[in-house]
């Protein structure tokens, strides 16, 4: 049986965009997006191994379906409504390694940045982890000068916890995080406060 069967059905739409479990058909567009120069020097994603051809493009989405089977968590593959492209990948992990919890991660093709789909994407997946698993807390891991994605924690209500270093590289790393909201928290989110009636 190969990797594609039996995937989870964890398919959310937005306004703009469809998340979607990935496929290897997707590892293609991984490689413009994940491996783009700018986003490596930045280190807005935390690469095993450097940049490579679709072999390891392959793995590397292979490695993110078992995520799936593994955890009933994962990434998925941020698909562009109008256009039906791959623009982008967001999601939660957590590796077979020490780490400081459930960590969300997004990356968003660099064409499409400054248009909001991150802040989209990764409000939408913290949303179905409140909805579909038992996390208790999330965290993203961000370079301390990494301003664009620490404007896309804020925006989702991820705070900033403590300053640390990432696990694989040993490079310094800010601590964001997020709680499961309490139901009365997630209620008043969505029918907003209550007002007295007047006498």
């Amino acid at each position: 049986m190969g990797p594609d069967d039996r995937l989870p059905v964890n398919q959310v739409e937005t306004a703009r965009l469809v998340l979607r479990v990935p496929t290897l058909a997707d590892a293609a567009a991984f490689m413009g997006i994940l491996w783009a120069p700018e986003v490596v020097e930045r280190k807005q994603v935390t690469l095993r191994d450097p940049p490579g051809g679709v072999e390891l493009a392959q793995r590397n989405t292979n490695d993110m379906i078992r995520q799936w089977h593994t955890r009933g968590y994962g990434q998925w593959s941020v698909v562009e409504r109008a256009t039906g492209h791959v623009i982008g990948c967001v999601g939660l992990y957590h590796p077979q390694r020490p780490w400081p919890g459930v960590d969300l991660g997004w990356i968003i093709h660099q064409s499409r940045w400054g248009h909001g789909f991150a802040t989209e994407a990764t409000r939408a997946a913290v949303a179905w982890a409140w909805d579909h698993t038992s996390i208790e807390q999330i965290v993203s891991l961000i370079a301390p000068d990494d301003q664009r994605s620490i404007r896309v924690a804020t925006k989702v209500d991820l705070h900033f916890l403590r300053a640390d270093v990432d696990p694989v590289h040993g490079e310094p790393a800010h601590v964001y995080e997020i709680t499961r909201p309490s139901f009365h928290e997630r209620w008043m989110t969505i029918k907003g406060p209550s007002r007295s009636a007047k006498s």
